[in-house]
């Protein structure tokens, strides 16, 4: 089982203790795979792609609320389930079967909730 360990600022860590880190928080596990170098760089793609996601999605919030204000400002209802139909396909032609459609409504649905209830705040 594989277990992250925070890494703080200072606090008298050694180079190779930080080795593997990403997003702030030690990679390895705390086992003898500890020193696989193909497993760090694997959990550094991974920890990349992650800060990508979190990246993208500040992004699509920001704007989501730059549209929820002007439809505000217009009189416009907020929720648009046509909208919500063509960013739908408009998301399973991007995938091109990549990723099941299961799991892309699952996602879909989720980054349009997330979307909302923050832009909601």
């Amino acid at each position: 089982m594989s277990r992250a360990r925070h890494v703080g600022r200072g606090g008298g860590r050694s180079a190779a203790f930080v080795a593997g880190v990403g997003m702030g928080y030690d990679l390895r596990p705390m086992t003898a795979r500890a020193d696989d170098p193909v497993l760090l760089a694997l959990r550094e793609e991974i920890a990349a792609a992650d800060r990508d996601l979190l990246a993208a999605f500040t992004r699509r919030l920001q704007v989501a609320l730059k549209i929820r204000a002007h439809k505000a400002e217009c009189g416009y209802d907020f929720l648009d389930p046509e909208r919500e139909k063509q960013l739908l396909d408009e998301w399973r032609r991007a995938n091109g079967g990549a990723i099941s459609d299961e799991t892309l409504r699952e996602l879909f649905d989720s980054v349009l909730g997330l979307s909302k209830r923050e832009a909601g705040r």
